[in-house]
Parts: C-alpha cells; sequence; structure tokens
C-alpha cells in the first residue's frame, strides 16, 4: 500500500457476533441483540459468525467472479446497462471504484404483486458461461436470507417486536455487486481526512480517496483477504478492515442509520491498493448484498430511538424516495419525481 493509501487510524477493533444460537430459543437472544446495538452504534461495522452459508457457496461465488472478469473487455462491455444509474450489468472500472456486476431483485419475483419494473428491472446474464448464473444466484438467495436474519436480531436490538421489519421487507430492493480488482486510479491525497455523505468523498482528496456509505437498512460483505478494504471512523480516519476465515462483514446503511435516528451509525467504505505482490493487489475478488427494503414503504424514525436526549431528526420518507434523494440522476428523478430533501430537520 502506497503512502497515500495507508490507513491514517488505529487498528479497527470490529466486534464479532455469533448469531448462531439465535434460533434456539429466547434465552440466548438478548445477549446476541446487545452486541448487535453496541456494535452498529460504536462502529457500525460487525464481524458475522453462525451466518449458515456454507463454504461451497463463497467457492462458486469466487469461481463465477472469476469466469465472468477473466474475460476480454470487449466480451465484458457487450454487459453495459442501458442507463449509467441502473444496478444491473457490467460496469468498467474508475477513478474511485473497481470493475463490477450487479444484478437484483426483479418485479417478476414478485407475481402476486404489480410492482414497477423500473424500480425492479431485470437482470443481465451473461452467455456462455453456464455455471455463472447459478452460482451467482446460489449466493444471492443465501445472502438475502441472511439478511432476513439479521433485521430480526436488529428489531430485538432496538427494543421492537422481532418481526417489526418483515412489513417493510417483503418485497426488498435487494442488490449484489460482484466486484474485481482496486479503483483504477490512485492519486496524492487519497488520504482524505473524514467520512461523509453516501457517495461523496471522505475527504478533499482525489476521487480515490473518496468513500462511500451504503443507502439501505445492511451490507453483507464476503471478500478476498489482503484486497485493501478500509471503513472510516467518526473522527475522519479510515482503517484496515481484513476479512476473517467464516466471518461475514456487515455494516449498517443509511436507511437504518436514519431508522433509528442515528443511534446506529453508517460509515463509509472504500478499496485502495493493497500491500504485497499479486493476486492481492490487484486481483481482489467481493461479493457485497445491499438489503434495501420496499419501495414504497413509509419510514418514520422508531419510537424507541427518540428521547429527551435524542429528539427526532428526520421526516418520514418513502424508502424511493430516500433512494432518488441519495443517488440522484435522471432514472430516479424520472420515477419519484424531483429530487426529495431528506436533511435533519432543525432542532
Amino acid at each position: 500500500m502506497g503512502p497515500a493509501a495507508k490507513a491514517t487510524g488505529s487498528a479497527l477493533d470490529v466486534p464479532f457476533i455469533d448469531i448462531s444460537g439465535w434460533e434456539n430459543g429466547p434465552g440466548a437472544q438478548p445477549a446476541i441483540a446487545a452486541r448487535m446495538d453496541a456494535a452498529a452504534a460504536d462502529t457500525g461495522l460487525m464481524r458475522i459468525a453462525g451466518h449458515g452459508i456454507p463454504e461451497n457457496i463463497h467457492a462458486g461465488i469466487a469461481d463465477a467472479i472469476d469466469l465472468f472478469f477473466d474475460r476480454p473487455p470487449a466480451a465484458k462491455l457487450r454487459y453495459l446497462a442501458a442507463e449509467p444509474d441502473l444496478d444491473r450489468g457490467y460496469a468498467p472500472p474508475g477513478p474511485a471504484h473497481p470493475e463490477s456486476f450487479r444484478i437484483g431483485t426483479r418485479a417478476d419475483d414478485f407475481p402476486d404483486r404489480a410492482l414497477p419494473a423500473e424500480i425492479y428491472p431485470d437482470n443481465i446474464w451473461p452467455v456462455g458461461l453456464p455455471r455463472f448464473q447459478p452460482q451467482v444466484m446460489a449466493w444471492f438467495d443465501a445472502a438475502q436470507r441472511l439478511a432476513r436474519r439479521l433485521t430480526r436480531i436488529c428489531a430485538v436490538a432496538l427494543d421492537l417486536p422481532e418481526g417489526f421489519f418483515e412489513p417493510y421487507t417483503g418485497h426488498s430492493i435487494d442488490t449484489l455487486r460482484l466486484d474485481h480488482g482496486v479503483p483504477a486510479l490512485l492519486g496524492p491525497g487519497a488520504r482524505g481526512p473524514g467520512p461523509a455523505g453516501a457517495g461523496t468523498p471522505a475527504g478533499a482528496g482525489t476521487p480515490a480517496g473518496a468513500g462511500r456509505t451504503d443507502i439501505g437498512l445492511l451490507r453483507i460483505l464476503w471478500s478476498d483477504p489482503g484486497g485493501g478494504l478500509q471503513f472510516g471512523d467518526e473522527q475522519g480516519r479510515w482503517h484496515d478492515v481484513e476479512p476473517w476465515p467464516g466471518t461475514l462483514l456487515v455494516n449498517v446503511g443509511d436507511l437504518l442509520a436514519r431508522w433509528t435516528n442515528d443511534r446506529w451509525l453508517s460509515v463509509p467504505h472504500r478499496v485502495v491498493p493493497a500491500d504485497g505482490p499479486a493476486p492481492a493487489a490487484g486481483h481482489r475478488r467481493s461479493a457485497a448484498l445491499t438489503h434495501g427494503g420496499d419501495f414504497d414503504a413509509l419510514v418514520t424514525t422508531l419510537p424507541t430511538c427518540v428521547g429527551a436526549d435524542r429528539p427526532d431528526y428526520y421526516e418520514p420518507v418513502t424508502i424511493a424516495g430516500h433512494i432518488a434523494a441519495k443517488l440522484g440522476g435522471r432514472r430516479w428523478e424520472r420515477i419519484v419525481g424531483p429530487r426529495p430533501v431528506i436533511a435533519p430537520l432543525d432542532t
């Protein structure tokens, strides 16, 4: 890792949470929920063990990433999305992001509902790779099941009924992003002084120093080791975060931070060139599921997150309105109208 990319803070102590006992009964639940609450409030990030996704599913997604991204550039460019802000298909590498391939929930996944195809578009699948789609879908389905387990734990951690989030996630906007490599450019100033909002730089450095938060409820990440993953903290420092065998990294998204009235943290993350020779320095593979919630669900601040020392900072917003405000772009303005304002209320 070059000088401009080095982490600027001490090692980040990412909380470890084993959720394997959650379904065994109420006896183990309070301790697991308490660890979830502490992790989400202190770092916004946690290592999840007992997630139930077998190793062969992770091996399959790694193989799928190799199958697609080892293709020549012209072959990958055939699968570009029709619009730049459509989370489907291939996206070439850029100054602040590696090349990626994206899929998500579709309107056809919910035949009993008339969901808008613009918000739940069809996926784009490469031809000539018979293993790719089943391997990707196996990880996507497993990560979605895990996301729903985690939201039940989140509910109890927030002093809510265990099934509180279910009415808000029945047709959740879930997206899976497969990344390969590291950002195409790193320049002076990539270090950046601190976290910022979704999709905005973590400081005044070059685009390669930008950090991004996640717009949804939760993000579930599988990654190769030694891949240069960093998370920011509230003091504006970047920290290297290595994946641990048998665990998945889970972080709080902007929507859940808003829902909890900023009791829980949504912190930025980025990828920078890693120390050591290839493949770790340039062949990083990762799969990240963003669990987003139903587009038409109305989010109001949780009553358990409001009090004399924490007034209600936010007005109600639909999840589609929240996404539009965070992402902007012509496509979301066309879907929901003019970009809504979701800034905190004056207090």
